[in-house]
């Protein structure tokens, strides 16, 4: 196992606790994988090469037990991810924990899913309950090749703790008043794990923290070896039963892993003047941005390389459906131009906005512009001047809150430019600019070529057509530095 460290990444989405989920049982794929039941979710338009998370049951329920209470597709519909739960094969509907019987299933889902819905192998997670939680352990030990994290809930293995395969994350969450799978011997099984996985010995331990049904208390062990964690969420009071207010927790946890290791903290870049992650690479997907929703409702997700705001419910104003990004830097007298490619699903208006990100949320632009949208991609631009005070902490924002349906936005880019170029006034020097020679980085600081262009848009461009590994690249001259995504 290796640990993949991203220089310049953007942080991944965290996904807060949520208040519920609207769908059932019903609105999932019922799939037959060897002969047993299989209840699949994937959001519309998921993209290929999306992870895939498997949740099972506990002992004598079944999926429409599993899915009433922790409604996975809330989750999965923001972040864009497949969802199963499988259907025990007994009578009482329990599962193999001593055997191969269930692992062996387990891989054939995985192989099911994998040819169904194009889903990425190397990015499976599994959680259980109570049963389907000892499944997951038992699951460690058995085909830990196939899952990359595992988040066991109120259930680990009643005869003692067994052997991983290797070290692998673990986020477990147990009630203190569990009366079936009690919460007193739970402690001896993570211990067990810690020390196989060489984990620290002291954890560090977050009071308070949140959980819309419980007092929970959140401890982490790590880093283990190959860079893995263990964690566990103390829920004070709760007894024996799933809840969707953890389910957000237990994202947010295996989301950072694969198979090919886990990637390091992921910031996103302050107080800067350019955007970050305009074209929505394979590698950042939509790190970096965010959706607000106020009266409106929506969603955001990654689709063919775009960011896709899907609006389910209409608000008030624009902007009560609004993806955004933060940490821009405007300068007083500087001016600017924002491009953007735009289309929508059904032909509709768009309202977009360079602001203030804090109330009164100002306007830099004097008001919000507001574009026509049809279904055919188009280009789209804003050239303002910045005439408050300078501003390091503003944001940009799409506002999509006044009609139903999706659109489509890629290729945004924040760049300064002269202020007659406001007016339609071009200097000879911005017609006829010399070309320049930039020196092309990887992530990782290797040297990779140079190349030439009047400006780095046009390395950019260039790099786009050349035969590189997908990723991040840095572009350098002189005093110019950006970070571009080659998809």
């Amino acid at each position: 196992m290796r640990i993949f460290l991203l220089v310049f990444i953007a942080a991944t989405l965290s996904f807060a606790q949520w208040g519920g989920g609207g769908k059932s049982i019903n609105d999932y794929k019922r799939v037959s994988v060897s002969g047993r039941d299989v209840y699949v979710y994937a959001p519309s338009g998921v993209a290929a090469k999306s992870p895939l998370l498997l949740s099972f049951h506990g002992m004598d329920q079944d999926p429409n037990y599993q899915q009433s209470n922790t409604h996975w597709e809330a989750v999965a519909d923001t972040a864009g991810f497949v969802v199963a739960y499988p259907k025990g094969a007994t009578g009482y509907s329990t599962w193999d924990i001593s055997g191969d019987k269930d692992t062996k299933w387990i891989t054939e889902i995985i192989s099911q899913l994998a040819k169904d819905y194009d889903i990425d192998t190397k990015r499976v997670y599994m959680s259980g309950f109570s049963m389907g939680g000892m499944l997951s352990y038992h699951a460690m030990g058995k085909i830990a090749d196939k899952i990359a994290a595992f988040a066991p809930c109120s259930g680990y293995l009643m005869g003692g703790p067994g052997q991983a395969m290797r070290p692998v994350p673990i986020f477990h969450t147990h009630g203190t008043k569990d009366d079936v799978v009690g919460y007193n011997n739970l402690e001896n099984n993570l211990k067990s794990y810690r020390q196989q996985f060489n984990c620290p010995a002291q954890a560090e331990v977050e009071e308070n923290h949140p959980n819309s049904e419980n007092r929970a208390t959140l401890y982490s062990w790590g880093p283990c070896d190959d860079g893995v964690y263990v964690k566990h969420l103390k829920l004070e009071g709760r007894m024996h039963s799933p809840s969707k207010a953890d389910v957000s927790d237990i994202w947010n946890f295996v989301k950072q892993y694969s198979l090919d290791g886990v990637a390091a903290a992921i910031e996103v870049p302050t107080n800067r003047d350019t955007v970050f992650n305009g074209t929505f690479s394979d590698s950042l997907k939509l790190a970096g941005w965010t959706l607000q929703q106020h009266s409106g409702e929506g969603s955001l997700k990654l689709t063919d390389g775009m960011a896709e705001i899907n609006v389910t419910k209409v608000g008030t104003n624009a902007y009560d459906v609004q993806m955004i990004q933060k940490g821009l830097h405007y300068e007083k007298g500087q001016s600017y131009k924002l491009t953007f490619d735009a289309y929508a699903s059904a032909a509709r208006t768009l309202e977009v906005n360079l602001e203030k990100d804090t109330d009164p949320w100002t306007s830099y632009l004097g008001e919000a512009k507001t574009f026509e949208l049809g279904t055919e991609k188009k280009n789209f631009e804003i050239k303002f001047t910045m005439n408050e005070a300078t501003d390091e902490d503003a944001r940009i924002s799409i506002n999509a809150g006044l009609a139903t349906g999706s659109v489509f936005i890629d290729n945004v880019v924040l760049a300064k430019i002269d202020a007659s170029d406001i007016t339609g006034i071009h200097s000879q020097r911005q017609v006829v600019a010399s070309a320049k020679t930039y020196s092309v980085y990887s992530a990782t600081g290797a040297f990779v070529c140079k190349l030439k262009g009047t400006h780095v848009g046009e390395v950019e461009a260039q790099l786009s057509t050349m035969n590189l590994t997908k990723g991040l690249y840095v572009v350098k001259s002189g005093n110019v530095k950006k970070i571009v995504a080659v998809k």
